[in-house]
């Protein structure tokens, strides 16, 4: 755990349990753990989406988009993450939803 006089970007990353059982679904659950270990060094990985307070602290709403792999059968999904900078520390981010995208719609 780092202290505030020692912060390096270091963040505690976590999967909740319904973007663990969506991810598996998907057949995305290692893509999902892969994208759980670079947010621990890259917490602002992704497009920001908004700033939200909760419970008295700014919390930064992002999405991060991993692309199809179809040698898995993997879909391309969209994961939002939530990041709550510190204080207090360390820094957390939770990945909270797993979403696939559209597949492509033939032209009528």
């Amino acid at each position: 755990m780092n202290h505030p006089d020692q912060h390096h970007g270091e963040a505690i990353a976590a999967i909740t349990d319904r973007a663990a059982h969506r991810a598996k679904e998907l057949g995305a659950d290692d893509a999902l753990e892969k994208l759980r270990r670079e947010l621990e060094h890259q917490p602002r990985l992704g497009r920001l989406i908004r700033v939200v307070a909760e419970g008295g602290q700014h919390v930064e709403l992002y999405s991060t988009r991993i692309e199809a792999a179809p040698e898995t059968g993997c879909p391309a999904i969209n994961v939002m993450h939530a990041h709550s900078p510190a204080p207090p520390w360390p820094p957390t981010v939770r990945i909270a939803a797993v979403v696939p995208e559209d597949s492509p719609q033939p032209e009528l």
